[in-house]
């Protein structure tokens, strides 16, 4: 399928984007497309030309303006097909960061998770810089890409900081609790706590508290004594993952300022970044490329290793049921 566009900055005035695969469908869907005259390949996000994803277009449209290593950088460009509108951006070709926590390249590896905390920082707080809240801050909405570099994506629930109501919901155990009743009037403060949620994920592989529904059937947080207990709540942790120095003291610090329950008592921006355990060691960017690079390529490696196990196992079972068959037949 081929999508007609412009290119503002280049000729011919009428191009195409080929659509190459999709890469994910949640509320909008998400195609890997190239231009066959830039020769480049994008990451194309469709919005179909109706009145609630038009709101949701309109919300896309203020990362346009975002320019930053650490947000997904936005394609100028012009669609002319009337049925829908689109949003075209950089390809970030390392996936998004459910697939490396779940990868465990990340796991007990501080530095790492520090480098790529401190890249989501800096990116969270030029968004914010410019007057605008992410709203939707998840692991699925951060991309490694081609430069091994976190990338924020998905400006979809994005609104201006300086808004008097907010409009979006979050997602499911991200969002802060004031996000969760609809009371959000500091909208910066409820990113902070979404990163904070992410951040205790790359470190522990898990999210630090879970959404129960109530009676009736509202959405409830239950976060296991967090703000009532903390030292209990970190000491369950910890018996959790076997190890009572899993969570450093700097660590369970800066995760108490950014989850804090009451907006007005939670980290501010500032606050995250003159904490100890963010300014520990980092990798650099070559360094990081590096490392990374051959982390995934292990990941590669040890895919192919544990398939042909499984393939060798089932040769092994077929030619096994093979043989008794033979006997069966003598």
């Amino acid at each position: 399928m081929h999508i007609s566009v412009s290119f503002p900055n280049h000729p011919p005035s009428i191009d195409s984007l080929i659509i190459e695969k999709k890469l994910s469908e949640g509320n909008f869907e998400v195609y890997q497309v190239s231009s066959p005259t830039l020769k480049t390949k994008y990451a194309l996000k469709v919005f179909p030309n109706n009145d609630f994803c038009s709101e949701q277009y309109t919300k896309e449209k203020l990362s346009l303006s975002l320019n930053h290593p650490n947000i997904i950088q936005s394609i100028p460009v012009t669609c002319h097909h009337k049925e829908f509108n689109i949003h075209l951006t950089e390809l970030a070709r390392h996936g998004d960061f459910v697939e490396i926590v779940n990868s465990g390249v990340l796991y007990r590896n501080n530095v790492l998770i520090r480098t790529y905390f401190k890249q989501l920082i800096e990116g969270l707080e030029h968004i914010h810089s410019q007057g605008v809240a992410h709203l939707d801050l998840k692991l699925e909405n951060l991309m490694m890409g081609s430069d091994f570099m976190l990338k924020i994506i998905d400006f979809d629930h994005a609104q201006l900081i300086t808004d008097s109501k907010i409009t979006s919901r979050g997602t499911e155990v991200y969002r802060a609790p004031e996000v969760l009743d609809g009371s959000c009037e500091d909208l910066s403060a409820a990113d902070i706590y979404s990163a904070g949620v992410i951040l205790y994920t790359l470190k522990a592989g898990e999210y630090p508290f879970i959404e129960v529904q109530d009676e009736e059937g509202r959405a409830k947080r239950f976060c296991g004594g967090f703000d009532k207990d903390n030292g209990r709540f970190w000491r369950k942790k910890a018996e959790a993952k076997g190890d009572s120095e899993f969570f450093s003291e700097e660590f369970k610090e800066l995760i108490n300022g950014m989850l804090a329950k009451d907006p007005k008592k939670r980290f501010t921006m500032m606050d995250v970044k003159n904490s100890k355990w963010f300014n520990d060691r980092v990798l650099k960017k070559q360094t990081l490329k590096i490392s990374m690079k051959a982390s995934l390529a292990q990941r590669v490696i040890d895919e192919w290793n544990t398939q042909h196990q499984e393939w060798k196992e089932e040769f092994n079972r077929e030619l096994e049921g093979s043989k008794a068959v033979k006997v069966c037949c003598i």
